[in-house]
């Protein structure tokens, strides 16, 4: 993933960037290499799905980070999803800011609600317990994600709008309780984040235009 950051330094022209032709290309660091390996398995008599992930790869090994998800169905509860997660690796694209063993379940089938999906996750080392409920009609799709810590009783909460109306473009708005989120417009392998917040708006510096791409072996 390429990432261009709006602080910029003056160059030739009255033209401003902070992007070498290493960073464009992305081959230099590799650091921003991620390995993921997919694989069905039987484990205790389940049919399961494992994905196992290795992130930071460096030569240092203590720059890397790995991860193992473990998805499957139990009759009785339905989609179950198992992860363990080294802190700094990725987890469905998200970087995880501290280690995890959570297990999910997906609920949507015994809502049996059309239109509507619901999940509820528990993690084992924060003690979280998160609650992520989902509503489409249409182009749009509403979401809402609530975390509560079970030690604690402190609880955030998280709202989401995507729009897929304008084809090949998505827009997505993020915001949580205290009027702070990002704003996300997505189109092919590019992506132009604009974080903003209830007290400073806006702020330039913080604009990012993000390149993704990823190299099947």
């Amino acid at each position: 993933m390429a990432t261009w950051n709006n602080r910029s330094i003056s160059s030739k022209g009255g033209v401003s960037h902070n992007i070498t032709a290493d960073d464009l290309v992305g081959l230099s660091n590799m650091s921003d290499y991620d390995i993921s390996v997919n694989k069905s398995a039987t484990i205790a008599g389940q049919d399961c799905n494992v994905n196992l992930g290795m992130s930071n790869i460096k030569t240092v090994r203590q720059g890397q980070a790995g991860s193992l998800q473990i998805n499957t169905n139990v009759e009785a509860v339905g989609d179950v999803t198992v992860t363990l997660a080294q802190k700094g690796s990725k987890v469905g694209g998200d970087k995880q800011d501290a280690d995890r063993a959570s297990v999910k379940l997906n609920l949507s089938d015994k809502l049996n609600i059309d239109d509507v999906t619901a999940s509820v996750e528990y993690d084992v080392p924060s003690q979280d317990a998160t609650v992520n409920l989902g509503y489409t009609n249409g182009d749009v799709k509403l979401g809402l994600k609530s975390k509560v810590n079970t030690s604690s009783q402190a609880a955030s909460h998280k709202a989401t709008v995507n729009y897929s109306g304008i084809e090949g473009v998505g827009i997505a708005v993020e915001v949580d309780q205290d009027i702070a989120g990002k704003m996300s417009v997505t189109k092919d392998r590019y992506e132009l984040r604009v974080p903003f917040s209830k007290d400073g708006g806006v702020n330039a510096d913080d604009v990012q235009l993000r390149m993704t791409w990823s190299q099947d072996l």
